[in-house]
């Protein structure tokens, strides 16, 4: 699959664009998402069937706007790739593990997805891992919507250019809260937890509030395990490239030092340029 530069997306239920493989072919026709193992459950108000779009290209890179997309079958029976890389990382091996989705927790919300070891032949916990996986989201996204229309009708979206961006900004803002709240439940209770996001999304934390591009300890309650797609033939691939970790002090003061700090200056300039213009309106 060679890599174009432009907007458009990238997997279609579950396939790459260009795949034209039998299973491809009968994904489309069914809906069907092969991460989940179902129909596709995402819905635009501007189509009448599955919003099929896993992954997006735009500007050359790659992008997951469904955290789906994330559940890439492993080697292990029944346990997507990046959740067997996660237990590896903190298990030590996949024996004795139980995976349970949709984990509530109390007063403050839910869990994606908690590995549990047991105890040998007690149903009793041994250890857990709370997991979280953070796909981005885009901005006009009618004409991403098109771009699966366009597929979806036989066209060819290679040489189009979709007019979406991606919303990276919002997608930290949403993640933000949940680091903060989960992240204090877990050092309360001595607890590990995992954050699964592309390594994008973590350069525009690191960037946007000073956060430690890199280093890992094993006494942080907040890991993320950061993932990259490569393209290889006409497939997409989900691969690990490492962990960071960080405490919930950590992020706190690294927003807390924001660099990216607007200045009370420019805000009030830019306020007085608003009093003027309207003023100047008012007195006419």
């Amino acid at each position: 699959m060679t890599n174009h530069k432009g907007n458009r997306p990238a997997e279609i239920f579950g396939y790459h664009f260009s795949d034209t493989s039998p299973d491809a072919s009968q994904a489309r026709k069914r809906y069907w998402c092969p991460f989940m193992e179902r129909q596709c459950s995402k819905t635009s108000r501007l189509i009448d069937y599955p919003f099929g779009v896993c992954t997006v290209e735009h500007g050359g890179g790659v992008y997951t706007i469904c955290p789906h997309r994330f559940e890439e079958t492993g080697t292990s029976e029944g346990l997507p790739l990046v959740l067997e890389n996660i237990a590896r990382h903190y298990f030590g091996d996949l024996a004795r593990l139980f995976l349970f989705s949709e984990v509530r927790l109390p007063n403050v919300g839910a869990i994606d997805f908690v590995l549990v070891r047991h105890k040998p032949y007690r149903a009793e916990v041994d250890d857990f891992i709370p997991v979280e996986f953070q796909s981005d989201s885009t901005t006009g996204t009618g004409p991403l919507v098109q771009g699966i229309e366009d597929f979806m009708a036989g066209q060819d979206i290679l040489a189009r250019n979709y007019n979406f961006g991606i919303n990276t900004y919002d997608t930290i803002k949403r993640s933000i809260t949940q680091l903060f709240n989960k992240g204090i439940v877990y050092e309360a209770w001595g607890a590990k937890s995992y954050w699964v996001i592309q390594e994008y999304i973590y350069a525009n934390l690191a960037k946007r509030y000073g956060l430690k591009r890199e280093g890992y300890s094993a006494e942080h309650a907040s890991r993320f395990a950061l993932q990259e797609y490569s393209p290889e033939g006409n497939k997409i691939t989900l691969h690990a490239t490492r962990f960071v970790s960080i405490s919930v002090d950590e992020m706190y003061q690294a927003m807390r030092n924001n660099p990216g700090l607007p200045s009370k200056g420019q805000f009030v300039n830019a306020l007085n340029d608003k009093l003027k213009a309207r003023l100047s309106l008012k007195f006419e």
